[in-house]
């Protein structure tokens, strides 16, 4: 019986058979303390990640999941999105950073349809995807012909995270509130390294500042200040792990002119200052540092 064609094979998953690029693997370790990643986009990658341990939420583009031990996590370039502990400790995982993706039916670095769930159980291939996940992560590091082994490991990674039954929730229809939230919340996105005030925000979306205050918080979860701090955190750590800027310009970047208060922030809400977070990263990636 006549084998089937590998590069056949490929064609069938990727456009052309053209494999993609794995740019970074990530490790967190489970049982450490919390390091949060606020809400931020990357404008060049998609991601999948495998939870191997623990328990917390994935919040993708205004949807909410459950993630539990063997829960795969989908991350379309340029969506808004932040995966959250269930505790104080680390949810173990692995972070695949991913370009040059193009499977067939879908955009340029989508893992995920319209319509789709962001977030799926591995089910019985949990055990072979976190032992891909492993080998991809230690291969990463062990010269030329292991970054190979590695890119090859992920491509399958791919096809099968892309066979995977449907998840735990599929997105939900908007009701006119949830709308009017989100065309607050695209305002926000689009001018939060600016001087912004929710009067501001008010004036330039014709409603009051009283209403944008409750009914982003009734929708979204959080009050609108709160979400634009959330923006500028995470933006601040996509360029530290994507740029040698310096803590002072990332602060400038993201809308702090005073840069003692940017760093007493940041320290807050991620638990660590800018640079030590920039160097704590660095130790637990393998490839090239850029979350861009």
């Amino acid at each position: 019986m006549r084998c089937p064609d590998t590069n056949y094979m490929l064609s069938a998953a990727f456009q052309h058979g053209q494999m993609p690029t794995m740019v970074y693997i990530n490790k967190q370790h489970y049982g450490r303390k919390t390091v949060k990643r606020p809400l931020h986009k990357h404008s060049s990658i998609c991601e999948l990640i495998l939870i191997y341990r623990g328990m917390g939420t994935y919040y993708v583009e205004g949807e909410s999941y459950p993630l539990s031990e063997g829960s795969v996590v989908y991350y379309n370039q340029g969506d808004l999105h932040e995966l959250v502990s269930g505790s104080d400790q680390e949810i173990g995982s692995f972070c695949i950073g991913i370009t040059n993706l193009r499977l067939n039916g879908l955009a340029r670095n989508c893992l995920a349809a319209a319509g789709e769930p962001f977030v799926r159980q591995a089910g019985p291939l949990f055990s072979a995807l976190k032992s891909m996940c492993q080998q991809m992560f230690e291969l990463e590091g062990a010269g030329t012909e292991g970054k190979l082994a590695a890119q090859l490991i992920c491509s399958a990674f791919i096809i099968l995270a892309r066979r995977l039954g449907d998840g735990l929730q599929a997105p939900r229809g908007q009701e006119a509130g949830k709308q009017m939230a989100y065309r607050i919340k695209r305002y926000f996105d689009e001018n939060f390294t600016q001087a912004i005030t929710l009067q501001a925000a008010a004036e330039a979306l014709g409603c009051s500042a009283t209403y944008i205050s409750h009914i982003f918080k009734k929708e979204i979860g959080v009050a609108p200040m709160q979400y634009v701090m959330q923006r500028r955190v995470g933006h601040a750590q996509t360029l530290l792990l994507s740029t040698d800027y310096s803590a002072s310009h990332i602060a400038t970047l993201v809308g702090y002119s005073n840069t003692n208060y940017f760093n007493t922030l940041f320290a807050k809400v991620v638990g660590m200052p800018p640079i030590r977070y920039r160097e704590f990263y660095k130790e637990e990636m393998k490839g090239t540092m850029d979350q861009s």
